[in-house]
Formats: C-alpha cells, sequence, structure tokens
C-alpha cells in the first residue's frame, strides 16, 4: 500500500496572515493544498492520503477537499502535532490504528505548500524507497552557503557541491519508520525538538537515498513566495 502523508499542520506566521494558514491561501482560483493534493490524486500509484491540519481548521479542510473532490481516491484528515516529525509520527499511527502497516508499505511525506511537486519527483521517490527503503528530494543550491555559530561571525563555508537544499517528497518504508517511532519512545527521545525527520531516520542507523528535485518545487512560506508562486501558475496554464 503507498500512503501520502500531506504535512498542512503548520500555522505560516511569516505569511503575516492571522486569518488562515497559508495552505488554504488561494493560488490562482484554488487553494494551494488542493494543488498539491491533486498531483497525489493522479498519480496511479498513490493508494490513500492522509492530511494533517491544525485542530481548528480540520473540519474546513475536509469541507475544503469535499469541495474539489478527490478524483476517487480516499482521503482521510486529522489534527496535526508540534512539527513535521511529530505529525508524520501521528499519521503513521493513524495508518496502524486504521488498517495495520504491512511489509512493503511506503509512506510518502509532502509539504502541503509545495504545489509544484511533479509526476516525476513522485514516482521517483515512490520507487527508491521501494528498492532502498527511504528516499529524500533535494536540490542544488545556487548560493553559497555560510554556517555561524553565533548568528553574527562567519564560522565556516562548506564546499558547495556538497551543500544541498532539502525539499518534500520524503518517502520511508512504513514499517521500518513505524519502528524507528517505537525506539525513540523506548529510549525516551522527544521528537517535538526533533524537526528534521530525514535526518533523524538516518541517526537510528538508515540509509537515506536522494533523489534530485527541481527549483520550481518551491514552498510557499511568505507572501513574496506566494507571488511568484502565482506568476508560474499563470505561466503553466496560459
Amino acid at each position: 500500500m503507498i500512503y501520502a502523508g500531506i504535512l498542512a499542520a503548520g500555522i505560516g506566521a511569516r505569511m503575516h496572515r492571522q486569518d488562515m494558514p497559508k495552505p488554504f491561501l488561494p493560488l490562482g482560483e484554488k487553494p494551494i493544498i488542493i494543488h498539491t493534493l491533486e498531483q497525489f490524486y493522479i498519480n496511479s500509484s498513490v493508494d490513500r492520503l492522509i492530511v494533517v491540519a491544525p485542530d481548528a481548521w480540520k473540519l474546513y479542510a475536509e469541507d475544503l477537499i469535499h469541495k474539489y473532490g478527490t478524483m476517487r481516491k480516499e482521503v482521510n484528515v486529522i489534527t496535526g502535532g508540534e512539527n513535521k516529525t511529530v505529525s508524520i509520527q501521528m499519521i503513521v499511527e493513524f495508518i496502524a490504528a486504521s488498517w495495520g502497516i504491512h511489509d512493503g508499505d511506503i509512506i510518502l511525506t509532502h509539504d502541503a505548500v509545495r504545489p509544484f511537486v511533479t509526476q516525476k519527483m513522485i514516482d521517483e521517490n515512490i520507487a527508491t524507497a521501494v528498492k532502498y527503503g527511504a528516499a529524500n528530494t533535494v536540490m542544488s543550491t545556487n548560493d553559497t552557503i555560510i554556517v555561524s555559530q553565533d548568528g553574527a561571525t562567519l564560522s565556516e563555508i562548506p564546499p558547495k557541491h556538497i551543500m544541498l537544499a532539502a525539499q518534500t517528497p520524503q518517502t520511508y518504508n512504513l514499517k521500518t519508520l513505524a519502528e524507528v517511532f517505537e525506539k525513540a519512545a523506548q529510549d525516551g527521545i522527544s521528537l517535538t525538538l526533533e524537526t528534521e525527520l530525514s535526518r533523524f531516520y538516518a541517526q537510528q542507523g538508515h540509509t537515506v537515498r536522494l533523489i534530485m528535485g527541481e527549483y520550481s518545487n518551491m514552498k510557499i512560506i511568505n507572501p513574496y513566495d506566494l507571488e511568484v508562486a502565482n506568476a508560474l501558475l499563470k505561466e503553466r496554464t496560459t
């Protein structure tokens, strides 16, 4: 079974909108999250989708999904956690309670505010996770990365060719991921402090294979990003 976990639980303070979380803001004629969901609806390999939303917006998300349709895909909306790692853990627990976790199950995790994910990225994530156990979408960076330990002075400039920007989807063998979460609980590790699941997953001794994303697979974080996304959408639809 191939699951897609769509992460829409963030409030999005950098968007400077107090009235609505950023996944529900309009992009063109539809909310951002609907553009994102549609890319997983049309992928023939994806069987079920689980959306994590802020508790206060859970019913709104359900109504929105019903309004635009799901292309006959099964979609469930659950309340998200304090960060993406906790939200993904909640997705895994929901799957385990609803359908059980079986050998060969795969879960793609994707930011709701990355609406330009492509079918190629989704397909490569699934194929890589099936073969190797985990996949992380990345992109080379055009900027030189500067490391500063104190936020004020330069500490290091890593070689540019080894620096990659993380994107989503990030994809895992579901059974292995559930075991990682279970071990964290046994070891008393608080996932509320672990914001990067792929790093935590690798630290537990598992390999994460990298696949190349695209610059257009942008994350809409602030008003400028939304302007760029609207321009990109307009270019693609005209």
